[in-house]
């Protein structure tokens, strides 16, 4: 059962295991000299004292880091209608005699025109987001790849999360010479790397989170639990492998 609250020297702990988990060839295999062995060791403290110091903060629930491209837009037209008041302010602070109201209509307008073109905008923005990301998960069921693969991988490792699988299964399946056998591992790669290709679309905002979420959550927890083990090692090997796919289904945890 989780804790609550942990330590400071549990969380150092616990970070040191996390590494050590790794498998990292000894400190004796790279003959280091004293200066390097202090230097390296004063360094690795620091770095795991400021690892404690951020896992203090740590929640079940994870936010998802989703990407915001359109947010420059906004950014954009913000800075528009701020320097609109800035100079409209400065104006007025400084004329003498009748107002300027012509200078002023016109800041005024350029303001209105920054809005709605970022309203616009957003509203297009979002529609276009919404319809590709509906086109791709209704694309799915007319290619034929993606249902063998899916046919494949249930009849082969079944439709419960357990046994997982794992890189000895399939390496086992590779080694039997059977072409439906090599088949069934190939559906897990493909299938994994389409959802993966779901998860990095979502985190970079090309794909709508809520409907990614509303449609097919329970769909990817399957997968990525199914296949965890197998993902854990292919991402232990590479960082980048399967890394959307992981940040998403650790969203998908319930607090």
């Amino acid at each position: 059962m989780a804790k609550a609250y942990r330590s400071w020297s549990e969380r150092r702990a616990i970070i040191r295991a996390v590494i050590a988990d790794s498998n990292p060839p000894t400190l004796e295999s790279f003959h280091l000299s004293p200066q390097e062995q202090t230097y390296f060791r004063v360094r690795s403290e620091r770095a795991i004292d400021s690892l404690a110091r951020q896992t203090s903060e740590f929640k079940a629930y994870y936010a998802l880091p989703a990407a915001k491209p359109f947010s420059v837009v906004v950014l954009v037209s913000g800075l528009v209608v701020a320097a609109a008041a800035g100079a409209a302010t400065y104006i007025y602070l400084n004329t003498v005699g009748n107002p300027a109201y012509p200078i002023y209509a016109a800041l005024l307008s350029l303001s209105i025109v920054a809005i709605g073109w970022a309203v616009a905008g957003w509203i297009t923005h979002r529609n276009t987001i919404r319809q590709n990301t509906n086109s791709m998960l209704f694309a799915r069921f007319s290619q034929a790849p993606f249902g063998e693969a899916m046919h494949r991988f249930h009849q082969e490792f079944g439709t419960d999360v357990f046994p997982k699988v794992t890189r000895d299964s399939l390496r086992d399946l590779r080694s039997t010479g059977k072409e439906d056998d090599w088949k069934a591992a190939t559906a897990v790669g493909y299938l994994l790397n389409y959802y993966e290709f779901i998860a990095a679309g979502v985190l970079h905002g090309d794909l709508n989170q809520d409907i990614i979420r509303n449609n097919i959550r329970g769909v990817i927890c399957f997968y990525h639990d199914k296949c965890e083990p197998y993902i854990i090692h292919s991402n232990q090997q590479n960082s980048k492998v399967y890394e959307h796919l992981i940040k998403l289904r650790t969203h998908y945890r319930e607090p």
